[in-house]
């Protein structure tokens, strides 16, 4: 800010003022011209009066220099002089040189401050734009990076990728180790079985899998499908160690079950000196069931055979696979005659060697229970009954006070029709069982023309007795 100039003599000034205006305040030429003045514009409400310069203080003159060297922090408003020309009666406005030299001036300072404020504003305007432009970029990108990462920390890709490279391919090895408990295997298996087993559930199915009825964004589980079937689970948590870009989560396979379920089981009932495997494993006594069924016979067959041999049954469960059995004889060799159940795993042994003599003793046996029935209807004598069993049986006893032959029926032409042997077995070549059916037709002294026919079903103990079949034992 530049020095106020100092303050110039008043007195100077007015002196100066004076002579300079003195001849046109004092010309007198004007004083009787009327004036006129544009319509709307100001104009004095009365007489114009005269100024009396004399009484009345200069106005003070203003030079170029002094405008130069006058630069104030406040505007000075330019002095505006009006002349009144007498030809064209009106006034016109004149600046006077002194005034308006300071105004160029300023106008051109103004012209250079705009000038530069503008090229500051685009120098400005073009940064924010490159800044923006910048940005908008890095921001995109974050946004794709952000969505890949979050893409990849989905846990359906872990899924996605678990089942399409084991699964579908049916690794069995990779999904038996991933397994988070392994199936318990029996003494007659192995775990190529349990895989044997395992490959049976997926094997020409649809696999699939699907969310769980547990499944949250933070604990995600998923059941594993074959035909429908649910066959395993598998959970997957949070990697506590590593995380994507952006905070995002890395999955494990935190569990994998496989539901296994050892549903065979086996059965098998053979003589006391017979050998059974299953598997190729040999059963001991822990897998022994019991060997009462033929303690219990034993008495139909005392005192005339006393050398029989026990049976024995045994029972195991917790298969995976259908079992393959093997029966050896007492010699070692597969066993003959072996009744086997395949679907329920139910398998047993005849004694050995089947007699020769089977036919004659099933026909024995069925003229044994014949006599015995004929015996019940009181067409056959004591005597004749008699000589199908050993001496002083018991169960000769038990047939004559059968209350059935007090009341029987009066009849007559009776005969034994469709007799057939429902089981046997050889105990030895001097002992065996046999099941009998037989039906007696006879003609009632009442009844019609039409036979009466009555069945009997009949369970015998036979022995060798002096050389000849007798009957030693009758369950009823």
């Amino acid at each position: 800010m530049k020095k106020k100039p100092e303050q110039k003599n008043t007195a100077d000034m007015s002196v100066k003022t004076k002579n300079k205006y003195a001849d046109i305040y004092n010309d007198g030429w004007a004083d009787d011209v009327e004036l006129h003045y544009p319509e709307g514009s100001w104009h004095p409400t009365d007489d114009l009066e005269i100024m009396d310069f004399e009484n009345t203080s200069p106005l003070p003159v203003i030079t170029e220099e002094d405008l130069d060297a006058d630069d104030y922090e406040e505007d000075v408003p330019p002095v505006t002089v009006r002349k009144v020309s007498a030809s064209r009666k009106e006034t016109v406005p004149s600046t006077d040189a002194h005034t308006s030299a300071p105004k160029k001036s300023r106008k051109k300072k103004r012209k250079k401050g705009s000038a530069a404020y503008r090229i500051f504003l685009y120098i400005w305007l073009g940064g924010l734009a490159i800044a923006i432009a910048v940005f908008l970029n890095w921001f995109y990108s974050y946004l794709e990076r952000y969505e890949e990462n979050y893409q990849k920390s989905r846990p359906y890709h872990e899924m996605d990728r678990l089942f399409s490279s084991y699964f579908e391919p049916m690794d069995m090895d990779s999904i038996y180790n991933m397994l988070s408990a392994k199936p318990e295997i029996s003494a007659f298996e192995t775990e190529e079985d349990i895989k044997q087993y395992m490959y049976s559930l997926m094997a020409d199915k649809t696999l699939s899998y699907k969310t769980t009825e547990n499944y949250t964004d933070e604990f995600p589980e998923y059941y594993i499908e074959a035909d429908g079937y649910i066959i395993g689970k598998a959970v997957f948590r949070k990697d506590p160690t590593k995380m994507l870009d952006d905070l995002f989560p890395i999955w494990y396979l935190s569990e994998l079950e496989y539901y296994t379920q050892p549903l065979e089981h086996f059965r098998i009932t053979v003589p006391d000196n017979y050998t059974v495997k299953v598997n190729g494993v040999t059963l001991d006594d822990s897998y022994l069931l019991s060997t009462t069924e033929i303690s219990v016979e034993r008495e139909f067959f005392e005192p005339y055979v006393t050398s029989l041999v026990d049976f024995k049954e045994y029972q195991g469960d917790g298969l995976y696979l259908t079992p393959e059995v093997t029966i050896l004889n007492e010699n070692g060799n597969p066993a003959e005659n072996v009744v086997a159940d395949t679907e329920n795993n139910i398998y047993s042994a005849e004694y050995e060697p089947d007699p020769a003599d089977r036919e004659g003793m099933e026909q024995f046996a069925i003229r044994a229970v014949g006599a015995y029935a004929n015996y019940i209807s009181q067409d056959l004598s004591d005597a004749e009954l008699a000589s199908y069993f050993t001496p002083d049986n018991i169960f000769l006893y038990y047939a004559k006070n059968n209350s059935s032959r007090t009341f029987y029926t009066r009849h007559s032409s009776v005969t034994i029709e469709n007799a057939e042997i429902r089981d046997f077995q050889a105990y030895s070549e001097d002992a065996y069982y046999c099941e009998v059916y037989l039906e007696q037709w006879m003609k009632l002294s009442y009844g019609g023309s039409e036979p009466e026919v009555v069945p009997t079903d009949c369970h015998i103990y036979v022995v060798k007795y002096n050389g000849e079949w007798k009957v030693n034992g009758i369950k009823f």
